[in-house]
């Protein structure tokens, strides 16, 4: 063999492998999206299954209309709209890394149908119903939040009170989408266990998984350029936090095993507006409102009431 071979060789093996990389991350085609009936068998949702599909029964048994939006690469997303009550505020809520609406948002339809908010529950892309096939752990998902927020106003006006919340993923995604500029009626954020940063977080899972951080990062980092499109390092909710002139509500889990807690408090240290945090003791990663629904209830409420 060659030099020029051998050559060839290597820069073709490292690209097949930085293309192997890219699709194991970011790739989420419709056939691996769940079912929102079928709740997988993990420690994250085993002791909450049955809580979870009674609440799964109340969103089929509670009138929604199915919704749509066009993204800015052309990209149709769909959400359900629970309109619950008339001139109520409206929460605009974003799930997490291959969730879906009604696991993450659990707490949020709770508080929302006990207490007459309106609801917009989001398939975010890739998801669900939604078009695309690559998850950008908020890099793109930021702009698409703020659609959704100019679409709320189109709809409801700009009197009606707007708050963004998410999970994980999701909550790094409204927290970005700050920096986009949002309508001054967007009176708050309610964020639950997001990661401060799209890099800092996939280098943690790296670290979790003991492999070699810094080199599967680069591989990573260079799949979403060059197959993707997109800089994992072109936005961060850390970033966008300090900036914030809005109320921010942080809710993290005490026993978080996918984003660490620390994250939240770097966070609530950077954020400039009224803030507050809080921590739910025993909750794993995206189960807080399922782990101490009271306490999750009582925060939001509390914020929801204070920032209108």
């Amino acid at each position: 063999m060659t030099a020029l071979a051998v050559f060839l060789f290597l820069i073709l093996s490292a690209f097949i492998s930085v293309y192997a990389v890219y699709r194991v991350v970011f790739c989420h085609p419709i056939k691996k999206r769940p079912d929102v009936h079928h709740i997988p068998d993990s420690n994250l949702y085993r002791a909450h299954r049955e809580k979870m599909l009674n609440v799964i029964e109340d969103m089929e048994k509670t009138s929604y209309e199915e919704v749509s939006i066009l993204s800015a690469d052309s990209l149709r997303l769909y959400g359900k709209l629970f309109y619950m009550k008339k001139d109520a505020p409206l929460i605009i809520f974003f799930h997490g890394f291959h969730g879906t609406y009604a696991w993450d948002g659990y707490g949020f339809f709770k508080i929302c149908q006990k207490n007459g908010f309106n609801i917009l529950m989001v398939d975010e892309r890739a998801h669900g119903k939604s078009d695309g096939n690559v998850i950008t752990f908020g890099i793109k998902e930021r702009h698409d939040c703020k659609l959704w927020v100019e679409y709320a106003v189109e709809r409801f006006g700009r009197s009606t009170d707007i708050f963004l919340a998410g999970v994980s993923m999701g909550a790094a995604s409204v927290m970005m989408s700050f920096e986009l500029g949002l309508p001054e009626n967007v009176r708050g954020i309610i964020e639950d266990c997001g990661y401060s940063e799209p890099a800092a977080i996939i280098m943690e899972t790296i670290r979790v998984m003991k492999l070699p951080v810094k080199p599967i990062y680069q591989l990573i980092k260079l799949g979403a350029r060059i197959f993707g499109h997109f800089d994992l390092e072109s936005a961060a909710a850390l970033q966008s936090v300090q900036k914030l002139n809005i109320p921010l509500l942080l809710i993290h889990g005490s026993q978080d095993s996918i984003v660490p807690p620390s994250m939240g408090e770097e966070l609530y240290e950077v954020c400039k507006s009224k803030k507050e945090r809080v921590l739910i003791e025993g909750a794993d990663h995206a189960n807080s409102a399922m782990t101490d629904y009271e306490t999750y209830e009582k925060a939001i409420l509390q914020f929801i009431e204070q920032s209108c």
